[in-house]
């Protein structure tokens, strides 16, 4: 059994993308959904949803940041256009973590986040 079926969620984990880039067209943006943070605080983020995955990504500053810069400012226009996920490491709550950043879509292959 893998850990992502065993411990299922409704958000896009580094875990899910099988170490490899995956692009997928952005379905819609929802407005700030209240979150708990892995300090366990309360935020408020904005949730990109896909068409090809049923799972939300949470849009951190970083990612939203390199999600305008490719695509423009306004989040209702990213419906549509394509961006690339991939898994990483950052530094979050003096650690290190497994993360996912944004590059631009690669028009070739890609998988799926489910």
């Amino acid at each position: 059994m893998k850990v992502t079926e065993a411990y299922k969620g409704n958000f896009i984990e580094a875990l899910h993308l099988n170490k490899k880039d995956v692009t997928l067209t952005i379905s819609r943006v929802d407005n700030p959904n209240t979150i708990k943070a892995a300090d366990k605080t309360l935020i408020d983020k904005a949730i990109v949803r896909f068409e090809e995955s049923d799972k939300g990504f949470i849009l951190n500053k970083t990612n939203a940041r390199s999600i305008g810069l490719q695509l423009g400012n306004e989040m209702d226009d990213w419906t549509g256009k394509k961006i690339t996920i991939f898994p990483t490491t950052c530094e979050a709550f003096g650690k290190v973590v497994d993360c996912i950043r944004v590059r631009p879509a690669k028009m070739f292959g890609g998988g799926n986040a489910k």
